[in-house]
């Protein structure tokens, strides 16, 4: 397993269950998003088969996104032309944050009205 990124509502995405984005709240979300195209599926132990989208034009690099146990992966976010920005605002459409896998947050374009710099 590679290095991931997370969106999620938590201050931490280890704590995501605390203040989960629910799979109902997550597909609806990605199935009415023009940024998102599902791809298939994907069978994970924890949390059975769970639909995997894409974000990323034709031309560019893709990244795959799924959910898991109250938040929202990403694979292939670190691959090289990756636009960290727009995904971080693919988050806040979700009241989320993007959270590197040791804890690092990724800035959107927008900061919201809430939040610190």
């Amino acid at each position: 397993m590679g290095y991931e990124l997370h969106m999620t509502r938590a201050s931490d995405w280890l704590d995501s269950e605390e203040r989960p984005i629910s799979l109902r709240n997550w597909l609806e979300f990605a199935h009415n998003s023009a940024a998102l195209r599902q791809e298939g599926h994907l069978d994970l132990h924890s949390v059975g088969r769970q639909p995997v989208f894409t974000w990323g034009s034709l031309d560019s690099v893709a990244v795959g996104l799924h959910w898991c146990e109250g938040r929202v992966i990403l694979s292939g976010a670190h691959a090289p032309g990756v636009d960290l920005v727009g995904l971080a605002d693919l988050a806040a459409e979700l009241s989320a944050k993007l959270i590197g896998d040791e804890g690092e947050q990724y800035p959107g374009s927008v900061r919201r009205a809430n939040e610190e710099p």
